[in-house]
């Protein structure tokens, strides 16, 4: 094994024990571990704050008052919380408590579109609904009073999470042809906003890299692990704009784009969040320079090999994907129709730019859980990992708020594994389709 890729594995190992042990330490201490934790917080943030105002007394007048300032600021933050403990002692429930009534807001809305779209899952949604909504309220309401027990929560979480990583570490010993006997149902991610921001820190370093005076010659933007086309490809796009910082999702099948989104720009609604759900094929080759040049993107595609099974039940997949829906054709396309000369420049929302640009085939959605397209629930990720997931790669099974970054997580830490279904990475932006991609086999 590489030396890199017994990083990876190492690595792997390393954050599972790490997360296990954190979270036995946090199920052992529970109550008195937390107490302890924010005594020594404030005690740090204290004698932090002396110290700011002992060299707030150097440098420039205007930076010596902002520091001072700054740092009595602190000192009677640290007097009042050590006044009235139950404040500090309270925010971490309050912040649970928050989330979870956010994630109720999501389900009350998934749940709407359900009944809208007369599609199944409606019992399971409502459930989760109630229990979001009580322990969130609980958590609210009397912090001090439930502190314990969402302690005992964050502990399970954390060693679900850590046995994640250990999950990893063995499964990259085991040889890849018994993996697919022993998939999982069900993956624990990292934390939602965490993994929401993942590719946008991600394209901010590969920006500085590239940028960077003599790098950009040396900068690596395709990567192989076999020397062989991929069978399916998924592509995770991200922007440094508007909401395509939280980035896109789409697969590549026979070198054919399929992507799912609210592009009817007429039913969007509720602050772009919900619209008529709009499936579209178009090509590869073209699809890739307009999201360049288009939406200024970064594409990361990441490539999967498929055996002759895996590939006959991705293709049924789509085929019952396709079965519920007809064809939609975007403003331009309908303009088109009624007056031939009609001017291109006219017509500036996405799906006439992508017609434009593409041709793509476009469709909307007759029936099912589809039909109406939600930002957070069935979104661009819900409908990809839906037909990749019949490839046999390990099913996400993703709860709550659904990201792209959390398949660019997954699909990045899978790419690394020795043996895996994710053979290559590439890096497609301006500079990159400007050349020939520079590569190597890993």
């Amino acid at each position: 094994m590489k030396v890199d890729k017994l990083y990876e594995v190492t690595y792997s190992l390393i954050i599972g024990i790490g997360l296990t042990l954190l979270s036995i330490i946090i199920l052992i201490g529970k109550k008195w571990l937390y107490i302890n934790l924010v005594n020594v917080f404030l005690i740090a943030i204290f004698f932090l704050s002396i110290k700011d105002i002992i060299s707030s007394f150097r440098g420039n007048k205007n930076k010596k008052n902002i520091n001072f300032l700054k740092s009595i600021f602190n000192l009677l933050l640290c007097l009042i919380f050590s006044i009235f403990k139950n404040i500090p002692l309270s925010i971490l429930p309050i912040i649970f408590g928050i989330y979870l009534i956010l994630n109720t807001i999501i389900k009350i809305i998934n749940l709407a579109i359900l009944i809208e779209n007369k599609s199944h899952g409606k019992l399971i949604e409502s459930i989760l609904i109630i229990i979001y909504l009580v322990v969130g309220i609980l958590s609210i309401i009397a912090p001090l009073k439930y502190l314990e027990g969402i302690l005992i929560v964050i502990g399970i979480y954390l060693l679900l999470l850590g046995l994640t990583f250990i999950y990893d570490f063995i499964s990259e010993l085991i040889p890849f042809k018994f993996k697919n006997k022993i998939k999982r149902r069900t993956r624990i991610s990292l934390p939602v906003l965490v993994e929401a921001i993942i590719p946008y820190v991600v394209l901010n370093e590969i920006n500085y890299l590239i940028d960077k005076e003599n790098i950009d010659s040396e900068f690596i933007y395709e990567e192989k692990k076999e020397d062989i086309e991929p069978d399916i490809e998924v592509l995770v796009h991200i922007s440094n704009r508007g909401y395509n910082r939280l980035g896109h999702c789409d697969i590549v099948y026979n070198n054919k784009v399929i992507s799912y989104g609210s592009y009817d720009r007429k039913t969007l609604r509720h602050h772009d969040l919900i619209a008529d759900g709009v499936v579209f094929v178009a090509d590869r080759s073209k699809y890739i320079p307009f999201c360049i040049k288009h939406s200024k993107k970064t594409l990361f595609a990441f490539g999967l090999k498929l055996s002759d099974k895996q590939k006959i039940n991705v293709e049924k997949e789509i085929d019952i994907l396709f079965k519920d829906l007809v064809k939609w054709e975007s403003p331009y396309q309908e303009a088109f129709k009624i007056n031939k000369k009609v001017r291109k420049k006219d017509y500036d929302d996405y799906a006439s730019c992508l017609y434009m640009a593409t041709e793509a085939d476009m469709y909307k959605f007759t029936k099912g859980k589809y039909k109406k397209y939600f930002v957070a629930g069935n979104n661009c990720v819900k409908l990809a990992d839906e037909i990749i997931g019949k490839s046999g790669i390990d099913a996400l099974k993703m709860y709550g708020i659904i990201t792209p970054g959390t398949y660019y997580e997954y699909l990045n830490r899978e790419f690394r594994k020795k043996n895996s279904m994710v053979i290559s990475r590439k890096i497609y932006n301006k500079k990159s389709i400007k050349k020939k991609h520079k590569n190597r086999v890993i």
